[in-house]
């Protein structure tokens, strides 16, 4: 097969959104099967296209020019594909969550009385292809379109239960948070387009390659040094990044989209909406990592966002609240590692991520269903002899979050804190960075554990919990799929890759950096030791593996210590007034809000009042004399001949007179 058939990746979810739309109320599950039909052969193409990669084949071509240029200084507008390991490994990821997440929603949504299903199924293949779409654009321009679109659909789908009270809340405001990062991505994406004149991302002239010229040639960009304007576009770019991945300080939707369905969860946490502002990242990182300051900023907020909402994770109750602030953390250690030049880390943590959280939602969707729709973990217990396929793979996926070993969320995470470490040695003030990240490892593992012991362990706190419904095989495969990929994922980056494919590549990284040098990657294949001017045979990862093994057995340790026993008591209640703090998220909304009501409007008032009373005060003054005096003069104009004779002859005489007193005649 040729690469020219890789859009269909993109076409066939598309094609079920239209389907499913158009018909989906005559057809069996009112478009489901559809949907399945369509993700599993996106979920073939892909893999087919990961194997081409695999044997160093890339697939860089434009298939529709949007705009065409005239002569060299006129910017030329397409849409084309990029087929590399890091976009077909994550059109496999997307793919495979989206197909096991149709899968899940058959027996999630489809229950007696349920409205709009063939909305719901249209939305998750619309929400498919936009993201597939995302990953596989050549082009920053593209990747932008694609990137609202994803937004768009995530609205869609948050507000599906448009009925109730919540959800067209949750919807509005992820869609109005989101809006504000990617206005500056937009305007990111105008300053890269008008200075280099291309956004495509790789190939000769890629703009990443562009930019390293410039930066190597010492050209002054719009008043800027070199490295100073691709700073400023970088982080332009960055606010739709922290929008769309819920970094602080733009994280606060996240929560709140909990109002969707638990399946719409699992994909916007593990392999969309939040997962493409990191990718964005990683397919630009060529760019970021020419600019260190813009690096330490990703570190930072990276840093500071696994930290801060690790902390909230540890006082929810609700089951999904606490894998939505899991998500908003585990995006900051993503974010922390792109930072410190760890991008292959990262992206090892991308894939990761995916499948353990998206495992995480579904087990907390299975649980949901067993509980008739109970979201509380405190009217939940004694489930793991009831579920347990449910609970062994929602354990698995636990493990992998706390960082536990052997578990995929080890192997990335830890490598994430060690690409951060070595470069903290170098830079000491990057060593706040990786102890926030380290930090947060406690935090993660009290938060995980507790969720478990409350929701499976135990005597049964409700009659639900007493009486769980039954589930059916259409979520138990998906649990045990993706439970394997949560407990082994994490060795792709241990276990030679060759001895499985026949490639020639070995690790991951090498799997990532692979690919003909003269497509100018995007990609950065130095690692973080030799960006921190280090040798990485400096600093061993055993030592700084095992603090991070034992931070996150104490935080899992102190979570089973309180949690334990039938009756576990609420803990948190002792915290006192730093439980009110955490449970209100540290009164983020109420910030958001204040600057909202009390700062802009009052501000735009204000610019209100200045532009009624004085702008346009001066603009009608000016006004009104000219029409006081053009209502003087017009008054002349009778339409009487013996006025304009006699008006003449006046105007003669005084001429004359003037002219005679000018002259001397008098």
């Amino acid at each position: 097969m040729a690469f020219e058939y890789a859009p269909l990746i993109a076409l066939f979810p598309l094609a079920s959104f239209v389907i499913a739309l158009a018909a989906g109320e005559y057809l069996p599950k009112k478009g489901a099967f559809v949907g399945m039909a369509a993700t599993g052969g996106s979920l073939l193409l892909s893999i087919w296209a990961m194997v081409r990669v695999s044997g160093g084949e890339i697939y860089d071509e434009t298939l529709y020019t949007w705009v065409a240029g005239v002569g060299e200084e006129t910017i030329s507008l397409t849409f084309g594909l990029l087929l590399d390991p890091l976009s077909t490994m994550m059109l496999v990821i997307v793919s495979l969550i989206a197909f096991l997440v149709h899968m899940f929603s058959l027996g999630y949504m489809n229950d007696e009385g349920e409205t709009g299903l063939p909305r719901y199924y249209a939305g998750l293949g619309l929400f498919t292809f936009s993201m597939l779409a995302f990953v596989f654009a050549d082009n920053l321009l593209m990747a932008f379109m694609f990137f609202e679109l994803v937004g768009l659909c995530s609205f869609l789908l948050i507000g599906f239960w448009f009925r109730e009270d919540a959800p067209p809340s949750a919807a509005k405001k992820a869609f109005l948070v989101t809006r504000f990062g990617d206005y500056f991505f937009l305007i990111g994406v105008v300053g890269i387009l008008a200075t280099f004149g291309t956004a495509q991302f790789a190939g000769e002239g890629a703009f990443p390659q562009l930019a390293q010229e410039a930066i190597e040639g010492g050209e002054t960009l719009f008043g800027f040094t070199a490295e100073t304007w691709i700073t400023i576009l970088g982080l332009l770019v960055l606010g739709g990044v922290i929008g769309k991945s819920a970094q602080f300080p733009l994280h606060t939707w996240l929560p709140d989209a909990m109002e969707g369905p638990t399946p719409v969860s699992a994909l916007i946490h593990a392999a969309t909406m939040v997962a493409a502002g990191v990718y964005l990242v990683a397919r630009m990182f060529g760019f970021y990592a020419l600019s260190p300051t813009a690096l330490g900023i990703i570190a930072f907020t990276g840093g500071f966002t696994a930290l801060f909402a690790a902390t909230m994770g540890v006082v929810k109750d609700d089951i999904k609240q606490v894998l939505a602030y899991s998500t908003i953390s585990q995006y900051g250690y993503m974010m922390l590692g792109l930072g410190v030049a760890g991008y292959v880390a990262a992206t090892f943590h991308l894939m990761t991520h995916a499948f353990f959280k998206a495992l995480l939602f579904l087990g907390a969707g299975a649980v949901i269903i067993a509980m008739h729709h109970e979201q509380d973990m405190w009217h939940m217990g004694g489930l793991k002899d009831e579920m347990p396929v449910t609970y062994y793979s929602f354990l698995a996926g636990s493990l992998a979050l706390a960082g536990i070993i052997p578990f995929s969320g080890f192997w990335s995470k830890d490598e994430i804190l060690y690409d951060a470490l070595i470069v903290g040695l170098n830079e000491p003030i990057m060593l706040a960075a990786y102890a926030m990240g380290l930090l947060a490892v406690f935090f993660t593992g009290l938060y995980t554990f507790r969720m478990v012991l409350l929701t499976f362990h135990g005597e049964p706190r409700s009659d639900h919990a007493e009486h769980p419904v039954a589930l059916g095989w259409n979520t138990k495969i998906p649990l045990a799929v993706l439970g394997v990929l949560a407990a082994v994922a994490g060795f792709v980056n241990m276990v030679p890759v060759a001895e499985v494919t026949g490639a020639d590549i070995t690790y991951l990284s090498n799997w990532l950096d692979s690919g003909p040098e003269e497509l100018a990657y995007s990609t950065y294949t130095a690692t973080a030791a030799e960006f921190a001017g280090l040798e990485a045979a400096e600093l061993s990862p055993l030592l700084p593996g095992v603090v991070a093994l034992a931070v996150a057995l104490a935080g899992a340790g102190v979570g089973v210590f309180l949690y334990r026993g039938p009756e576990p008591e609420r803990h948190t209640e002792k915290l006192g007034g730093a439980k009110d703090v955490l449970v209100a998220n540290y009164y983020q909304d109420e910030y958001q809000v204040w600057l909202a009501e009390g700062l802009t409007q009052r501000t735009a008032r204000a610019a209100d009042t200045f532009d009624q009373g004085v702008i346009d005060g001066v603009v009608n003054g000016a006004s009104s004399v000219s029409l006081l005096g053009s209502d003087r003069i017009r008054r002349v104009q009778s339409g009487v001949v013996t006025n304009y004779a006699a008006m003449i002859t006046i105007a003669l005489v005084v001429l004359l007179v003037a002219f005679g007193i000018y002259g001397g005649w008098f």
